[in-house]
């Protein structure tokens, strides 16, 4: 069972799916792919840049920060669908 913490989380993230997998009606997977990950480091830097007043003192900081949480979600991903895998 999921962490209902994380629920508002998991529901923003299938929202984004859902409209990625529809753009992949008309668009190759790896392009649509690369949009959402342009997507989310734009819109990260707005973030970014919103909780500081010197986003060119703290941009190590931030990108440290962001790329460790990026680096821990891809991973947990990677090994539910190593896991799917291996019971095909």
């Amino acid at each position: 069972m999921a962490d209902k913490r994380f629920a508002p989380l998991y529901k923003t993230a299938d929202q984004f799916i859902s409209q990625a997998n529809t753009l992949t009606e008309s668009t190759d997977l790896a392009t649509v792919a690369a949009g959402l990950r342009y997507a989310a480091a734009r819109f990260a830097a707005f973030e970014a840049s919103l909780q500081t007043d010197d986003l060119h003192r703290d941009k190590v900081e931030a990108l440290d920060a962001y790329l460790n949480e990026f680096h821990a979600m891809l991973d947990v991903n990677l090994e539910q669908y190593i896991e799917q895998q291996l019971k095909t």
